[in-house]
């Protein structure tokens, strides 16, 4: 695995603790059909980040035109992508101290697998700050020199707090719950605060790849 791995382990982190997604795994972990909502959440997040993944890949890669190297096309598109994470950043942060539960979250109990999988397409597809840096993501994969590997091991990375947390809300017990319902209370109380921290700082990652592929 070259070194492009290295660079994106951040943006891969970034995704990995968006703490909206999580909290709508707990719940779902905590809902009537627990296991067969949770395997549809995973397999459905696993396949969205692929794809979304892929997507920005075959961009960038059309931008550059066939060429080895970032093209200034492409610097512009993750200096776009970058501004557009500070704009969600400085957002978040100004309404740090709402910590109001969003509505989807007291409907997720009585969900099915069905409607928990378009939750999770909602968790990568429609959620602005994941959808970015995948597409981010995907240009750098694209322009590795093992794009599958490469790939393969941001999606894992990106996506692992969520197996985690199926394999021990299924095999850890009453205990499991437990921590785990604490959990989604914290992320709740913090969700913003979070998010406008992550889009800021990756934000100005994305920025300043940008610009320095672009000028």
């Amino acid at each position: 695995m070259d070194n492009v791995f290295v660079t994106l382990i951040p943006t891969a982190i970034g995704i990995a603790i968006s703490p909206a997604p999580i909290i709508e795994l707990i719940l779902v972990l905590f809902s009537r059909r627990r296991v067969a909502n949770s395997v549809s959440f995973i397999v459905t997040l696993l396949a969205m980040t692929i794809v979304v993944l892929t997507f920005g890949g075959l961009g960038g890669q059309a931008a550059e035109g066939g060429t080895s190297q970032p093209s200034a096309l492409v610097g512009w598109m993750l200096t776009a992508l970058g501004a557009l994470l500070l704009v969600l950043g400085v957002k978040n942060w100004r309404n740090r101290a709402d910590t109001s539960e969003p509505e989807i979250f007291a409907r997720i109990s009585g969900l099915g697998p069905g409607a928990v999988a378009f939750l999770a397409f909602g968790a990568v597809a429609l959620n602005p700050k994941n959808a970015v840096l995948l597409l981010a993501a995907g240009q750098s994969v694209g322009a590795s020199d093992n794009p599958l590997l490469v790939g393969l091991g941001f999606t894992l990375l990106a996506t692992l707090p969520y197996t985690l947390a199926v394999g021990y809300a299924l095999l850890g017990g009453a205990a499991a719950t437990a921590r785990l319902d604490r959990m989604r209370a914290w992320l709740i109380q913090r969700n913003r605060l979070i998010m406008g921290v992550v889009c800021t700082l990756l934000g100005l990652v994305l920025v300043l790849k940008g610009l320095g592929a672009a000028l």
